[in-house]
Formats: structure tokens, sequence, C-alpha cells
């Protein structure tokens, strides 16, 4: 294993990686892991995150009889339970850069070559929104348990948007019998795209940061709520049996949660725009 960038001579020629950490790359953000060679597999951590990792028991290597596949999932979870445990955004951020390309590609196979208007990548971000809204609910149970969990998320936005789309009007249908357009991005607009979902991921984890504070402030009735419905993908009637509320009760329960949050969220923009006019 090296240490990306390292200043360290000795450190570069011996090879010292995580589990042989030199004392003279103690204070570089970032290293470069990589697995056994036969792996050929690397990983780009922060120097942070991997510390708290290895803290954790978590082995930043490949172990005996462990695929790729495996590896990663089991990398996943750790990150997941490190987040959820420790709030720490570096460990989310960490676990979104190592799990996004994965679970994009598990979406798109999920909405299928007729996915209409519904865009893989915002299903995967409004995914990771939930992921970092609802931390506290995850259990790792097992090596694979952060994949099982955000793709149950992840296809229960899925099956939203489809039925979004089952009622959709007939004005919105194709008129005549025109050539149907072809809606998919040209090489330009892949990178145009591209480059504008990094951009609102960079800003959603500003509003992820407002969320989580008025979400930590609501009733615990109203954190379990939410967590059912928005979480689990249940039904108003079917959250509001498990609270024993009635469904009149859910729905207020629901709308008051909500309105509360966005409150509390736009106080603070607000608050912070008065303060950078004022300076």
């Amino acid at each position: 294993m090296i240490v990306k960038d390292c200043q360290s001579e000795a450190c570069v020629q011996n090879g010292h990686g995580w589990e042989g950490w030199h004392a003279e790359c103690d204070g570089r953000r970032t290293m470069r892991l990589q697995t056994l060679p036969s792996a050929a597999r690397r990983h780009s951590l922060n120097t942070l995150v991997a510390r708290r990792l290895h803290g954790r028991g978590v082995s930043l290597l490949t172990r005996s009889g462990e695929d790729t596949d495996r590896f990663d999932a089991r990398i996943e979870t750790a990150l997941m339970a490190l987040f959820r445990d420790e709030g720490d955004d570096g460990a989310f951020q960490a676990l979104y850069d190592h799990a996004r390309g994965r679970l994009l590609v598990w979406i798109a196979g999920l909405l299928g070559t007729r996915r209409s208007d519904t865009d893989p990548a915002e299903v995967l971000q409004d995914t990771f929104v939930n992921i970092y809204r609802y931390a506290g609910s995850f259990r790792d149970e097992d090596a694979k348990s952060f994949r099982v969990w955000s793709r149950t998320i992840a296809g229960n936005l899925v099956r939203r948007a489809r039925h979004r789309q089952r009622v959709r009007p007939l004005a919105d249908l194709p008129e005549g019998t025109a050539e149907p357009i072809d809606r998919r991005d040209s090489p330009a607009d892949a990178m145009v795209h591209d480059e504008d979902a990094r951009t609102t991921g960079r800003a959603w984890m500003i509003v992820l940061l407002q969320y989580a504070a008025a979400y930590e402030r609501l009733s615990q009735r109203d954190r379990v709520a939410l967590d059912l419905v928005e979480v689990q993908g249940l039904s108003y009637a079917e959250a509001g049996a498990r609270l024993k509320v009635g469904l009149s009760n859910m729905k207020m329960i629901m709308f008051r949660s909500r309105r509360r949050i966005r409150s509390q969220i736009a106080a603070r923009f607000e608050a912070s725009v008065a303060e950078r006019v004022s300076a």
C-alpha cells in the first residue's frame, strides 16, 4: 500500500500504508489505499476517516476469501455506521463517493430502458438525502447491510416515480404519428449534467446539515413518523397503525413535521443571508 503525495522518502520506499503508518505522514489529509496486489483495487479515503475506521476495528485490506464486491460492501457499511454514530460529514462524503457509482447503476437497471422522465441521477440524489436524514435507523448487522438498506430506499423512490407516471393526463402524451424524440444526452450534455450533479451534491450537503439540525428538534413521535413514511415507504394508514393514531391524525403529524422543518431551514438561511449583507 502507498500514501498518496507523501513527503517522506522512507515511507515511499518502504511502501508503508495504513497498517504501517509512518509518523512523518501523519499530517497528510488524503491517502491512497490499495488492497492486496491480486485485487488491483484502489480507494481514496480522507485520512481522518480512514483513521476512525481503523480505530473501530475495520480492516482496510481485503480479507482472506473476500472478493472485491464484498470488500466494497463491507467498507460502505463501515462508513455508514461511522456517520450514524459520529455524525461526521467527512464520513458521509466518503460514503457518497464510495457507493454512488454502484447504486446509480442499480437504479438505472431498476428503471429499465423505458424510464421516461425519471432521471436515475435524481433518484440517486434523493436516496442519499434520505440516507442522511434517517441515518439513525441504520442497522449494521452484516457486511452488506448498507447495500440492502440503500437499495430499499432507492426502490421505494422508483416505485413512487412510476406511480406518478401512471397517472399522467392524456394531454401529456405525444400527438399523431411523429417520430419519437431521442431523449438521451449527447456526450457534451452528459459532461454538463455530471458537473451540475456535482454542484447539486455540494449544495445538498449544506441543506442536509440544516435539515439534520431541524430534524433533531422534532419530537420522538414526529421523527418516527417521518422514518416510517419517507424511509420505510409505508402508507399513511400503515404508519398510523404503527403509531396507533387515525389516518387523519397521521396526515396532520406528517404535515406539521414537514412544515416545522421547512420553517426552521428557511429561518436559518434568512439569518445567514442577513449576516452576509450586514458584513
